[in-house]
């Protein structure tokens, strides 16, 4: 594993466990405090560039790796950063445009090396990552759920598409997918766990499905954490509740497992941004008390703080929708105080 120079580091292990977006928030977050980071990340995105690119190579999906190697690249501002971000325009081959530079070079690679793991760590060595990146799996299999009207959702696109019933139960195409055995060893050796923030069902859960992955969470001795959205997600959280977020996780892992939910409480939110959100359907999440002593009844440790990144406004982003995202520096800070009350 890497390990990072930095005032407050010790001998702290932190793995943080997700889509490529929230866990590169967690990640450069806790990189000044932690000894040692390890991303594992979702592999089960069907968007259009990373779908085109599992036909490719067949292999898992690329796009949130890609992400969160280009974040956790030791010069994000380089040459070879940058183009793994860049989108090819192509209108005149359809197939192409829009296809981010990145999933085509691991899918080069994974064809190369004939293993997608391999894949992603010659990625990681070649981006001098500061973090060490983890697919969760190298099995290519997909999302799937059954939604509450007794309809079924068979691949990631369509578990988080609009307008459909709630979803009611999540699992993957191919029965028992094994986790990748690193990650298994990582949060076994873990300090500190942190599971999201992200797309609740098809990054968040999604990687928790995986054969072996809940019962690693129960079984290590490291600190299990969860970082709640700030918002609802269209599709997919629609009038959900903190308590709801929380309670699903305490599902899947079962009880004594979920240690402490990070939650945020934010009155720097200009009204206006709020109700810009809100408008696209992402209903700002805002933890009333009665929520909080229902989070604790569950075993969970509600810490709730001003977590939400200040930003001027909504991005621009590919394929998905802006949300009001966390602040790295303030979910650093509160991890290594988790990390500090461990060893105290």
């Amino acid at each position: 594993m890497s390990t990072q120079s930095g005032n407050h580091q010790g001998g702290h292990r932190l793995v943080a466990i997700g889509g490529g977006g929230g866990v590169s928030q967690v990640l450069l977050g806790a990189r000044p405090y932690f000894g040692s980071l390890t991303a594992v990340i979702a592999v089960t995105d069907t968007g259009r560039s990373t779908g085109t690119a599992r036909a490719v190579a067949a292999m898992p999906a690329p796009g949130d790796v890609r992400n969160t190697l280009s974040a956790l690249a030791r010069d994000p501002d380089s040459l070879l950063a940058r183009l793994m971000q860049h989108r090819l325009r192509s209108p005149e081959v359809p197939l192409l445009d829009g296809m981010a530079f990145g999933n085509l070079l691991i899918a080069a690679l994974t064809q190369m090396t004939g293993d997608f793991a391999e894949a992603v760590e010659a990625a990681n060595l070649m981006l001098g990552c500061t973090a060490r990146i983890l697919p969760v799996s190298t099995v290519n299999t997909h999302l799937c759920a059954d939604l509450e009207d007794g309809s079924t959702a068979e691949n990631e696109l369509a578990v988080r598409a609009l307008n459909k019933a709630p979803i009611s139960r999540l699992y993957l195409s191919t029965p028992n997918a094994p986790a990748y055995p690193p990650v298994l060893q990582a949060i076994a050796q873990a300090d500190v766990v942190v599971i999201g923030p992200g797309s609740f069902f098809t990054s968040v859960l999604a990687t928790l499905l995986f054969d072996r992955m809940a019962e690693a969470l129960r079984q290590t001795s490291a600190t299990v954490v969860f970082v709640c959205n700030t918002t609802t997600q269209p599709g997919q959280t629609d009038g959900f509740t903190i308590y709801d977020h929380v309670r699903r996780i305490v599902d899947l892992l079962g009880p004594d497992t979920l240690d402490i939910a990070l939650i945020n409480r934010s009155d720097t939110i200009p009204a206006s941004q709020v109700a810009q959100y809100a408008a696209e359907g992402l209903h700002l999440l805002r933890p009333s008390d009665d929520e909080l002593l229902k989070i604790a009844e569950l075993g969970v440790t509600p810490l709730v703080r001003n977590f939400a990144e200040i930003s001027e406004g909504k991005r621009t982003l590919w394929n998905k929708q802006d949300t009001i995202r966390h602040d790295p520096t303030l979910l650093g800070l509160a991890l290594w105080k988790i990390a500090l009350d461990r060893s105290a």
